[in-house]
């Protein structure tokens, strides 16, 4: 089902498109490009991160951008869907997730000054990602094998569970 896109929307949309070379170049200089593309991706078994991150960029699309690779899988890993206030809910959780960047700052700024009427679903994101353990150092490359559900229970473990941290 295709829906219309409002003036806000596209605006954003564009914004982000505009700004992501730029974003790569200046935010993203230190970061290596996973080996792995999207056709390998393909090869993971089901229900595994690597399967399941082949499975939404088909879903959606889409094919990994070499540097922004952990951007599709926190959509997986944190289930937002691919909407602009989804994105945006997206980065308010990983800031309150300790993944500081003026990047991300800006973009939760631009959120709150185009959509103020979420202003309520941004905040419980912000605290949603507090209460996580943090994955802002994750390197994801290394853990698609893993079972998605499971390193869904790792990051939103109670303090007072006693669950290993290793897989």
């Amino acid at each position: 089902m295709k829906t219309t896109l409002t003036l806000r929307e596209k605006l954003l949309i564009n914004l982000v498109e505009w700004t992501k070379p730029w974003y790569g170049r200046f935010f993203q200089k230190s970061k290596i490009p996973w080996k792995i593309g999207s056709e390998k991706l393909k090869t993971f078994p089901p229900k595994t991160l690597g399967g399941d991150l082949a499975h939404f960029l088909e879903k959606e699309g889409l094919s990994l951008m070499p540097k922004f690779e952990s951007h599709d899988v926190y959509h997986v890993l944190l289930k937002y869907k691919t909407t602009v206030v989804d994105e945006a809910r997206m980065q308010f959780f990983l800031m309150g997730n300790r993944k500081y960047s003026l990047y991300i700052i800006g973009t939760n700024l631009i959120a709150l000054i185009f959509y103020p009427e979420k202003i309520r679903s941004f905040i419980h994101e912000f605290q949603k990602g507090r209460k996580a353990i943090s994955i802002a150092k994750w390197d994801f490359e290394f853990l698609l094998n893993e079972p998605t559900k499971s390193l869904r229970k790792m990051i939103f473990r109670r303090p007072n569970q006693n669950m290993p941290l290793t897989f």
